[in-house]
């Protein structure tokens, strides 16, 4: 359980260096305020920050089975608590979309997601999301499944 501990401080730490303090864009230069604005509009528009809490507790389950040594209380604990720090994702995020959008660029996609077929990307992205990540697995467990099979055939033996 230590052990488990330690690498978890270890990957905050690591990830902790790697974020942009608040106020600063992903470079670590200070924010465009008006480019700030466009980005909360777009990242509002779309539900940014709905989807990735609604992706990770999604991904929680298979979490918790791939890592049975970290007890039940963090997950638990860890769903309860995004929610309440999405401000925080949404303040990384935005230093992403400023590294990587013009302020023109924006306004378009903003333009965009206020068309009809705009709107329905919108509507429709949590589904195909879904869908996508079920055919994934789908295909990973396939693939998986045929490269086992063909390293079994090669004398490569599998430990429990």
């Amino acid at each position: 359980m230590r052990a488990v501990l330690c690498a978890a401080f270890a990957a905050i730490l690591l990830l902790g260096a790697t974020v942009p303090a608040a106020g600063q864009d992903a470079s670590g230069q200070p924010h465009d305020s008006a480019k700030v604005v466009l980005i909360h509009r777009l990242l509002t528009m779309t539900h940014t920050a709905d989807l990735a809490i609604a992706a990770m507790e999604a991904s929680v389950p298979a979490q918790r089975k791939a890592n049975p040594r970290i007890p039940a209380v963090f997950w638990d604990r860890f769903l309860a608590e995004a929610p309440n720090r999405r401000g925080e994702f949404e303040e990384i995020v935005v230093g992403v979309y400023e590294h990587h959008f013009s302020s023109d660029e924006l306004r378009q996609l903003i333009s965009f997601y206020q068309t009809p077929i705009g709107q329905k990307m919108i509507s429709e992205f949590p589904a195909v999301m879904q869908e996508s990540t079920q055919a994934g697995a789908q295909w990973g467990a396939h693939l998986g499944a045929s490269i086992a099979s063909q390293l079994e055939s090669e004398g490569v033996r599998f430990t429990p």
